[in-house]
């Protein structure tokens, strides 16, 4: 049951995301962080995020935010 309930905030907050990069304001979105790469994908994600306009910021937060929530999803439905 708690591991239902954890994948369900889980996905929750990949909804969250996805609203944050539809809604959230210009500055709010420029100053978003992805932080440290720990793999050589993740390090081109974050330099095509660093040097990106702020639509292209957008879609790839809600991209992040569409995949967090497809997956905790799927595992709350699953568990």
């Amino acid at each position: 049951m708690w591991l239902k309930i954890f994948l369900g905030i889980l996905a929750l907050l990949g909804y969250a995301v996805m609203w944050f990069a539809l809604f959230g304001k210009k500055k709010d979105v420029d100053g978003f962080d992805v932080g440290f790469s720990s793999s050589i994908v993740e390090l081109i994600f974050d330099i095509t995020f660093k040097i990106a306009p702020t639509l292209i910021k957008r879609i790839l937060i809600f991209l992040i935010g569409l995949f967090t929530a497809v997956i905790f999803s799927l595992g709350f439905l699953y568990s």
